[in-house]
């Protein structure tokens, strides 16, 4: 028989210590059994095995910036995001950051993971959702080489995932079975899901899809369960810089010469 192994006194197993906050709360700080032996650089494995996409895998807090006419949504965003990284693994529930494209919601979520790999040695993936749906039609081919449960594993099973872009494929009950097993099975086994969507509840427009529409009432209804709704309003960004880079170019172009 062989001998148990026991928990680490500090946190009991849990590899978190509670710890009191700046304004009289509670906060989880990793406790040192988890951390590992100073200088290991298993963050930096975790960081690899993330999927952090090469365009957003620099993403964290101090480089989002809350600017334009809706500064205050994406600054309150960004302290509801924050907070829950600090906070992590006190609540519960998730996070889904809903809004139009280009606001930030994905450098949210990135900024998010980025920092419970880091500093809480938490384990995690980022997901392109249509991505995986791609692949998942992929292995309908039996010369793919993957199962479509395989590819799930990693999804349902890692303690913190983020599922970016949910919605962005078009609605059918192959997508709507699909989404519904990952994120029950989360749900079940209570793992932290954060979501990203440029879907709303209610959209301005009434012929617009809602996000409901797209995933499904089923999935919907689940995900009002496991995450709290974060809005993200804002123009957006991308179309901003393209526009500001398009004037410079113009400018540059109609200058005359010898002027700075």
């Amino acid at each position: 028989m062989t001998d148990r192994i026991a928990p680490c006194p500090d946190c009991e197993g849990t590899g978190f210590r509670i710890v009191a906050g700046p304004a009289g709360g509670s906060l989880a700080r990793l406790c040192g059994c988890r951390r590992g032996a100073p200088g290991n650089d298993a963050g930096a494995r975790r960081l690899q095995a993330a999927r952090l996409p090469a365009r957003h895998a620099a993403c964290d807090f101090d480089s989002f910036h809350a600017w334009g006419d809706h500064a205050l949504s994406l600054a309150n965003a960004r302290t509801v995001a924050e907070r829950y990284a600090e906070e992590y693994p006190l609540s519960d529930r998730g996070l889904m950051l809903m809004g139009p494209p280009g606001v930030g919601k994905t450098h949210l979520a990135v900024a998010i993971l980025r920092r419970l790999i880091e500093a809480k040695g938490v384990g995690g993936i980022f997901c392109d959702v249509q991505e995986l749906l791609r692949q998942l039609q992929a292995t309908f081919d039996q010369k793919s080489g993957m199962t479509q449960l395989e590819l799930l594993q990693p999804v349902v099973a890692s303690e913190l995932v983020v599922l970016d872009d949910l919605g962005s494929r078009q609605f059918s009950p192959w997508v709507e079975e699909t989404l519904a097993y990952i994120v029950t099975t989360r749900y079940n086994e209570c793992r932290a899901t954060i979501v990203t969507t440029n879907y709303l509840d209610q959209p301005p427009d009434a012929r617009l899809p809602t996000l409901s529409d797209r995933i499904g009432l089923r999935v919907r209804s689940r995900l009002h369960e496991m995450c709290y709704l974060v809005p993200v309003e804002a123009a957006d960004f991308r179309s901003s810089v393209k526009r500001a880079d398009h004037h410079r170019i113009t400018d540059r172009i109609d200058r005359p010469r010898g002027t700075a």
